[in-house]
């Protein structure tokens, strides 16, 4: 609420119009001499009324949502765990023999070396790697039974020119190592 100017303790409009009521002032013409002052006038200040701020809330969006369906082939992917003194831990025969070759295209020939290249791939570490020296990328399709260490595999090496060699045979596998194969190049 706004507060008025105070003149002698009264408001400063009420007192111009009490001022005005008992003529007062200067040089004022329509009063009589000696006249005795009108009774009491009684003013009355309506305030100003303070403005009101009304506010309207803006309505959310609503956001649609249209789903898709993706179909992905997911290439398998077997973690290989080094337990103390360097053995691996996997115990699954499949899962074996797609670590190893996932190792070679992955060019981590240690690994392949250790998981079981050295008693499948010969004495020879260094003649062994350039033996997949043209050798781009792996594709290897695998089946055995079920807690078997025998693993049928047919591999698919894309070679660095582009064209593919195909091979087919058994992998077996012993406390998580490849400890003998029988491969032979069908393509």
């Amino acid at each position: 609420m706004r507060q008025l100017p105070v003149v002698a303790g009264v408001p400063v409009v009420a007192a111009v119009l009490l001022a005005t009521a008992v003529g007062c002032g200067s040089g004022g013409s329509g009063g009589q001499a000696g006249a005795s002052p009108p009774a009491a006038v009684t003013v009355t200040a309506t305030p100003t009324p303070t403005p009101t701020v009304t506010v309207t809330p803006t309505p959310t969006p609503t956001v649609t949502v249209t789903p898709q369906t993706v179909t992905a082939t997911p290439n398998p992917t077997v973690t290989v765990t080094t337990a103390r003194g360097g053995n691996p831990t996997l115990t699954n025969a499949t899962a074996v023999v797609t670590q190893y070759y996932e190792d070679i295209t992955n060019h981590d020939y240690a690994a392949a070396w250790a998981l079981g290249g050295k008693y499948i791939g010969g004495s020879d570490y260094n003649g062994w790697v350039k033996g997949y020296a043209t050798t781009a990328r792996i594709y290897l399709g695998t089946s055995s039974e079920f807690g078997s260490g025998q693993v049928r595999a047919v591999i698919y090496a894309v070679q660095t020119d582009g064209s593919t060699k195909t091979y087919e045979g058994t992998y077996t596998v012993s406390n998580g190592l490849l400890v003998g194969a029988s491969i032979r190049q069908t393509g």
